[in-house]
């Protein structure tokens, strides 16, 4: 289960007369939530479900991704892609956790997206994705890498490492296929899903279109 980041404030005692401040006695929780994704190339917004009793939120470092409502993924769920390295969303502090969200689907009404970590392993896999299809291409091309090959020239080596507790090239053996080659990305299950709504951009009008005129 992820835990939110929390930062700890503390008061330091001031001079002369004055009484020394006191220490919160709780950590600052800071979230930060997410409000764009890409779904077949184009860009929607995203609006966090409200959590209900019971429930918290998913957060990946400095990232609320939602409320949690399962555990296990589930084929009658949508997808989201946490991918990693990305640009849509950053922070200096956490370079680790750069990422670009990807959806399978826009639904008009607020839906449970089962959530899938998509890693760039092959370093020279540059590509700034913005759709399912491309995620699923990439797992299927493969690299092979070289004698002197080390975990941290993996992009996502970061994420994996503080996130997913992986820190050496025998943690992806799993992905290896017969050849010895990885995948140039791997896409793992998160084992959450998260309740969100999507906010499609308005088609623009075909041009030469005539709009009907109902007044009459």
């Amino acid at each position: 289960m992820c835990a939110a980041l929390c930062v700890s404030v503390a008061v330091s005692a001031t001079a002369g007369s004055k009484p020394q401040a006191k220490t919160p006695t709780k950590p600052v929780s800071r979230k930060i939530h997410l409000k764009e994704a890409y779904y077949a190339g184009d860009l929607v917004k995203l609006q966090t479900a409200p959590i209900q009793t019971g429930e918290s939120y998913v957060v990946v470092g400095p990232w609320s991704l939602g409320p949690r409502v399962a555990t296990q993924p589930s084929d009658k769920r949508p997808n989201l892609y946490f991918v990693v390295p990305g640009s849509l969303h950053q922070v200096a502090e956490y370079p680790a956790y750069g990422h670009t969200l990807i959806l399978s689907l826009a639904p008009d009404e607020p839906r449970d997206f089962d959530i899938y970590w998509a890693v760039v392993l092959d370093p020279s896999l540059k590509d700034d994705f913005t759709s399912e299809r491309q995620l699923l291409l990439a797992t299927q091309q493969t690299f092979v890498p070289g004698d002197s090959f080390s975990f941290d020239q993996i992009p996502s080596a970061g994420f994996l490492r503080d996130f997913l507790k992986m820190s050496s090239l025998d943690d992806l053996d799993k992905y290896k296929r017969p050849d010895g080659g990885l995948p140039r990305m791997a896409i793992i299950t998160a084992q959450r899903a998260v309740r969100i709504s999507v906010e499609k951009p308005e088609e623009a009008p075909v041009p030469g279109t005539a709009t009907a005129d109902n007044s009459h």
